[in-house]
């Protein structure tokens, strides 16, 4: 893990500034993160961990993202005009500090909605999609459903959940049949998805959206975004977006997502919210699981596929 001395370093060598603050540091599982302040300037000071192989593509791609205008963190070049430096085993970026809040559910949605229908891989940077990649999606996809159905089933009967979740492995045993049943059009998507080149943010929690003081949302933290579907990026706040229909201002935004409307809905079947909450409670160690919170998901889940039938009819 780099240290305050190492990060001093770059920021002395690559950036001439010579006596940063370093205001806090965030070490997530991929990279260290630090806050810098230097006359009166705030930035972000990035470091990847364990090589991560997408670390430097991201810092180009949210380069270009804000040179064509979207509201991502501008990416400060070195004095060398690179935009990240490599310091013994790790490499670094620098990029500007946005300052603000953190937003609302609707805030969310039109930021979200804007950034799927504007961003896009662009031609001048190299690509790792090949134009058969849909084939391995359309498998991959319907796996992480089967993934996440013997989770929940092997959680329910080790901790005593089963009374409590039952209802909601129902819900993802009935995605996995739907979307089973609609291969073809998860592959013509999937085709649409390479061919158009449509970017998912890869983390868009509400941490990862800024309100500015002048109004602007601004995404930050684009390390994980790549080529894969829209969906991916909305499917833990699509029930949000259902329950206070707030979908409609996003598809209003995102206009190509349309097209594929259905499968948005599909894919929200699946109770994503619950397995992520139990899951992470299990890998933080936080046990025994809180039953009264387990009952909230399970309620949220089950309000959400009550709208969802009556905004679909009843899928099959």
């Amino acid at each position: 893990m780099p240290t305050i001395q190492e990060a001093t370093m770059v920021l002395n060598q690559y950036y001439d500034i010579k006596k940063p603050k370093i205001e806090w540091i965030q070490n997530a599982p991929s990279k260290s993160v630090w806050k810098v302040i230097d006359n009166k300037e705030s930035y972000i000071l990035k470091s990847d961990y364990r090589s991560n192989k997408a670390f430097t593509p991201s810092i180009s791609l949210q380069n270009v993202l804000f040179q064509q205008g979207l509201k991502i963190p501008e990416v400060i070049a070195t004095n060398q005009r690179k935009l990240c430096t490599k310091q013994g085993k790790h490499r670094y970026y620098l990029s500007r500090y946005i300052s603000g809040s953190t937003v609302s559910i609707s805030d969310r949605v039109k930021v979200i909605g804007d950034f799927h229908q504007q961003a896009r891989w662009p031609s001048s940077l190299p690509s790792n999609q090949s134009p058969e990649d849909w084939r391995v999606g359309v498998n991959t996809w319907i796996s992480d459903y089967e993934l996440k159905l013997k989770d929940l089933m092997k959680w329910s009967d080790q901790y005593s959940l089963r009374k409590h979740i039952q209802p909601c492995i129902q819900l993802a045993e009935k995605c996995l049949r739907v979307s089973s049943r609609r291969m073809s059009a998860l592959a013509d998507h999937l085709k649409t998805v390479n061919n158009r080149r449509w970017l998912v943010h890869g983390d868009l929690s509400h941490e990862n959206a800024i309100k500015a003081a002048t109004g602007d949302v601004w995404i930050i933290d684009l390390e994980l975004t790549r080529v894969d579907s829209p969906i991916k990026d909305i499917r833990f706040l699509l029930p949000k977006m259902v329950l206070f229909s707030h979908y409609k201002e996003y598809f209003a935004r995102f206009v190509d997502g349309k097209s594929f409307e259905e499968l948005y809905y599909i894919d929200a079947i699946f109770p994503h919210g619950l397995h992520f909450y139990i899951g992470g409670m299990i890998r933080k160690k936080k046990l025994p699981l809180s039953f009264s919170q387990i009952q909230k998901f399970v309620i949220e889940e089950l309000n959400k596929d009550d709208m969802i039938t009556r905004q679909l009819g009843r899928v099959k």
